[in-house]
């Protein structure tokens, strides 16, 4: 009986002893767990350098750099027109021409008579009268080449080569001593006029090539380059005049026309630029970003240079070849364990930006 209660004793303490081992060794494996915590899934780019261009946009308007007004040399009456609109027209070539009132009148007054003689012939042809208004005929007739020659009517000439873009007259139109009868304009010299703020004068320079944009042909660049700075700046607005000419390829440009001239203001040839987003501003001013490396994120504080729309040039705080965490730095602090996500579109993106927020 004594050796079987011993067996017992013994068993009952092996038992105890194997339990409180195992349930150590649970409490140990649980407590590790809980210490670790899960890697946050972000998405990241690694920095390489390449050319990198800030930009400002010049809102102008297409204009002949050399146009001019044609105007009426005397009152009068358009009595004839040689020309239309986009009509090409050389330098003191007569365009047009103008009667005084006075010789409206009389050749209108002779006009008149030779139609009524002629009609009056016409019924009387076979008639004694018939000699005497053919007589009377001619004299009219004559009548009306001297007044012709006479009352000479006044030309109206282009005083220099280009195309008519404007004509709001038309023959019989009254018209009165320098009243503006055409425009004529020079279609192969089109500008951009346009204004730039003063801070940005030391950015550009005459001979200065940029890209134009022009609103009417979006999938076409054309090509401008600065001809003119103003030398004095604007003081209401800050601001100076520039003139940028553009060429007309094809003639397809038009006076009136809306037109965006980009021009450089900056360039780095091999810049360490990340997408802006990356970049977390905190409390006390200071820019950061997180760098992962071995499945770690890094914080570095960062020193920005120029920018673009979509990127910023990092100049200090990361190194070319770091991989920088563009989606999910939000969630991150200095040290903390991460996986990073490949990069497979907008609906991937959206996505784990939902897993994320979870």
């Amino acid at each position: 009986m004594k050796t079987q209660w011993v067996i017992k004793f013994f068993f009952a303490v092996t038992i105890i002893t194997l339990v409180t081992i195992i349930g150590c060794k649970q409490d140990e494996s649980k407590s590790s767990k809980a210490g670790k915590p899960k890697p946050v899934l972000v998405q990241a780019v690694k920095v390489t350098p390449h050319p990198l261009e800030t930009t400002v946009e010049l809102v102008g308007t297409i204009e002949p750099k050399i146009s001019a007004k044609i105007i009426a040399p005397s009152d009068g009456v358009i009595e004839k027109l040689y020309v239309k609109e986009n009509d090409f027209v050389r330098s003191n070539q007569v365009v047009g021409v103008i009667s005084s009132a006075d010789r409206i009148a009389l050749l209108g007054e002779t006009q008149a008579r030779i139609e009524q003689l002629e009609n009056l012939l016409k019924t009387k042809k076979d008639s004694m009268d018939s000699e005497s208004i053919q007589a009377e005929l001619r004299r009219a007739k004559e009548d009306y080449e001297q007044a012709q020659r006479l009352f000479l009517g006044t030309p109206v000439v282009s005083p220099i080569n280009g195309y008519i873009i404007e004509k709001p007259i038309e023959v019989g139109t009254i018209v009165s001593a320098k009243q503006p009868l055409l425009t004529v304009a020079d279609l192969s010299n089109l500008i951009i006029r346009t204004a730039i703020s003063e801070l940005l004068l030391s950015k550009i320079y005459i001979g200065q090539k940029l890209q134009v944009r022009i609103d009417a042909f979006p999938e076409q660049p054309f090509t401008g380059v600065i001809t003119l700075i103003s030398p004095q700046v604007n003081p209401s607005t800050r601001t100076a005049d520039i003139e940028i000419r553009v060429f007309n390829a094809n003639n397809k440009l038009k006076p009136g026309m809306l037109a965006v001239a980009t021009i450089v203001t900056d360039r780095r040839e091999h810049a360490l630029a990340i997408p802006s987003d990356a970049i977390l501003n905190r409390a006390d001013g200071e820019n950061i970003v997180f760098i992962v490396k071995d499945s770690t994120a890094y914080q570095r504080n960062i020193k920005t240079g120029i920018h673009t729309k979509t990127e910023i040039e990092i100049t200090e705080g990361i190194q070319a070849g770091d991989q920088v965490v563009i989606f999910g730095q939000e969630l991150l602090k200095d040290g903390i364990p991460v996986k990073i996500q490949p990069q497979k579109g907008a609906v991937k993106v959206a996505n784990d930006k939902k897993e994320l927020t979870k």
